[in-house]
């Protein structure tokens, strides 16, 4: 696929197919929150999801003027490339594209297709998680305008007659109208939008500093009890009234806590998360920031140790000025995120370069009206438009506005914005021009997204930001280019494959630039990506974004309800199944699981996570952000202006055999140097029930495969011959 490719390459020929899932592993994630079911039981095809979310999306292009203007031709030309390239597992749109994407995209608001967002006050913050977004949150001192000592006092009601109304716990509407006299009532609507207005009018009322002392009372009785099928969310069940109103409750105790402003708001956007953790859709995703400079950062840092507030991954923001170590506040912050890191074995707090990321002011005036969260499906009230006004203009104020979204990969405005992601796989691509033209094809894909109703659609306007990311990365590396991980490193060595890298960003720069002036829109501040791609590497057994895989041959343990029909289906199957004691409700089934990478005859060469060095992998981080982040022209120099995001990646170390001193020596050398990048230690996962992965030797692993009723075809996706004797010294 380069001019230096020998006859050899590449390994392993592609063509364009309606490419099928990984068996067992792959079929389950899809199965369990991508593919539909008809009334008739029918579950989707890989070809047919395909098939939707390019009509959805290419159906955007009937809703707007130059869009409309484009003509039927584009659109069909657009849905047919974007069909081929799904089918093909070329381009894999994120998981909220393939779970939500349809004919009925264009009316549907963009929330639900973005993964990620930043959010500035806690009631956004909850409507973006129960939209299924993860939100970034700067609890910087600065943008503190809410005192929740402040918040009135609050009851939840419920009617009597609801069916989740029980006896002896809730307060009935009848007992609530008999007992209270001056009260402000407020009576929630069945929607997302509803839940999330309960919380803007708690915060509003503390905002305005003058109903301490009243009474405000939240009606529950609408909201659709538990079990109900959201028909929004594929009939999934409805958590009914209960986590909310139990979460409102646990809100209601931080008043009068004694503590800051940003403790309490850190605790009240916990609270929130747990009742979307509840409502079983997904989990809220978050993080949670705080800048160097801040008095009191140092509690920041240690706020989670013993356990406590575990629903957002917590990092401390840093510049080039924390890094020079000329202070002894940053002496101490530093000292104090390293031991909490090591010595509590969480990896957190992390780190934020805020002086690396993109930060383009182009057409910011700051939002100082409060009218940058508004959209047809939420508009805020008008008192909330001037909490929201005092917190832009505060935000306004500072040097750095940029944070990321949970998982690390996106540059966001701390005020409110957000992401919409897709993954290519140049692997699967037949060539070079076909990886190139996915690419291209994702970069309009994404800005036709963005045309999407909008809470956020100023900054939307402003930035159209995107994030075209790759996956597969080492299976391409060493299909096309024969190199592996350790050469892939040696920039001299690996040159055609880097040069191929940044090809493909100029590619994405370049579309991105046109399809926006054709479409009459800004072209996106940032463009490129790497996401943790989690769930659409696993459809296909692929490694993760930039990550190594993580182990060869191994168990997955996928989690479901008890009383989903895959379980019986799968233990009938003779799949390992393990009823879960800590987690009530829930069994896991073991997949055995061989990567695809496992299947290309690396045979010695082949390297996982564990077995790279942390600088080896610094390395790889360095090098990614320099040909694919930000990007080279053809004469190797970097291209201007820089739109790119950042890399999410876990970078882990063994406790065992890196010692503090080691640690700190290494997170003092190369953490300046990138992005953005997590430092985990390695866990001793065996004294815990569940394990996600469990490695396995290839003994072991054939023994499971030998229980299976491979009704599915489960043999058909592991390389048999290869595991047999893959250490010289046949299971079998």
């Amino acid at each position: 696929m380069t001019s230096k490719a020998s006859a050899t390459l590449p390994k392993k020929k592609m063509q364009f197919i309606d490419r099928k899932l990984a068996k067992g592993l792959g079929e389950a994630v899809a199965k369990r929150t991508i593919l539909r079911t008809s009334d008739d039981g029918k579950i989707e095809t890989w070809a047919e999801v395909a098939e939707r979310v390019a009509s959805g999306n290419s159906s955007l292009l009937t809703t707007f003027g130059k869009g409309k203007k484009l003509g039927k031709a584009h659109q069909q030309e657009e849905y047919e490339l974007l069909r081929k390239h799904i089918a093909n597992a070329s381009l894999l749109m994120s998981g909220r594209h393939l779970q939500h994407g349809d004919e009925t995209q264009p009316g549907r608001n963009i929330e639900v297709f973005t993964n990620c967002s930043t959010a500035s006050s806690s009631f956004l913050l909850f409507y973006l998680l129960l939209n299924g977004s993860g939100v970034g949150r700067a609890y910087d001192d600065d943008l503190m305008v809410v005192d929740w000592n402040n918040m009135p006092i609050v009851r939840c009601v419920l009617d009597e007659n609801h069916p989740d109304f029980i006896w002896g716990e809730d307060e009935s509407i009848r007992d609530a109208k008999h007992k209270y006299e001056k009260v402000f009532w407020y009576e929630v609507p069945d929607t997302r939008e509803g839940w999330a207005q309960a919380i803007e009018k708690m915060e509003t009322m503390a905002y305005e500093k003058k109903y301490k002392d009243d009474l405000l009372i939240i009606d529950f009785s609408k909201v659709r009890p538990k079990g109900s099928k959201i028909r929004g969310m594929q009939n999934r069940p409805a958590s009914g009234p209960r986590p909310l109103m139990q979460a409102i409750q646990k809100v209601a105790t931080v008043k009068n806590a004694g503590i800051p402003l940003w403790k309490q708001t850190i605790y009240v956007d916990h609270y929130l998360s747990e009742c979307v953790l509840v409502g079983g859709a997904r989990r809220a995703a978050r993080i949670a920031t705080k800048t160097w400079t801040d008095p009191e950062v140092l509690d920041f840092i240690s706020i989670k140790r013993g356990g406590f507030l575990w629903s957002a991954n917590n990092s401390v923001a840093v510049d080039d000025k924390f890094w020079k170590q000329k202070t002894r506040h940053s002496k101490k912050v530093l000292e104090a995120i390293m031991q909490a890191s090591y010595f509590d074995k969480t990896g957190e707090p992390g780190f934020i370069n805020q002086h690396k990321y993109v930060q383009n002011d182009k057409g910011f005036n700051g939002y100082t009206d409060g009218k940058y969260a508004d959209s047809k499906k939420y508009q805020p009230a008008p008192k909330t438009k001037k909490m929201l006004a005092n917190i832009a203009k505060r935000v306004n104020a500072k040097y750095y506005t940029q944070i990321p979204n949970p998982c690390g990969e996106i540059t966001l405005n701390m005020l409110g914005g957000y992401c919409v992601i897709a993954d290519v796989v140049p692997y699967h691509a037949p060539d070079v021009d076909a990886a190139e033209e996915a690419f291209r094809a994702a970069t309009r894909a994404l800005i036709r997204v963005n045309t999407m109703d909008a809470l956020y659609a100023r900054e939307i306007k402003r930035t159209n930001r995107i994030g075209v990311g790759m996956t597969g990365i080492h299976e391409y590396a060493w299909n096309a280019f024969g190199l592996s991980f350790r050469d892939v490193i040696d920039e001299k060595k690996a040159k055609d494959f880097w040069l191929t890298l940044s090809r493909f960003k100029r590619a994405v720069a370049e579309e991105a630039e046109s399809y926006s002036k054709k479409l009459g829109l800004n072209p996106p501040h940032t463009n490129t990506t790497i996401k943790p791609a989690g769930t659409t590497s696993k459809l296909f057994a692929l490694s993760e974004g930039a990550h190594l895989p993580a182990m060869r041959e191994y168990m997955r343990w996928v989690q479901f309800s008890n009383d989903d029909p895959l379980v019986k289906k799968y233990k009938k199957m003779g799949y390992p199944v393990r009823e879960l004691k800590s987690y009530k409700g829930t069994t896991v089934i073991g997949f055995p699981t061989q990567p695809e990478i496992c299947r290309l005859g690396m045979n010695g060469k082949l390297l996982t996570a564990s077995e790279a060095t942390p600088e080896e992998q610094y390395k790889w981080l360095m090098l990614l952000e320099k040909y694919w982040i930000r990007g080279v022209d053809e004469a190797g120099q970097p291209l201007e202006p820089d739109t790119g995001n950042q890399v999410s990646y876990t970078l882990k170390y063994d406790p065992e055999k890196t010692s503090f001193k080691e640690f700190k020596k290494m997170l003092k050398k190369y953490q300046p140097q990138i992005r953005t990048c997590s430092v985990m230690p390695k866990i001793d996962s065996t004294a815990y029930e569940y394990q996600p992965e469990e490695a396995l030797n290839a003994s072991e692993f054939m023994k499971v495969i030998r229980e299976i009723n491979d009704e599915e075809g489960v043999l058909e996706d592991i390389d048999l011959e290869q595991l047999k004797c893959d250490t010289g010294a046949c299971p079998i």
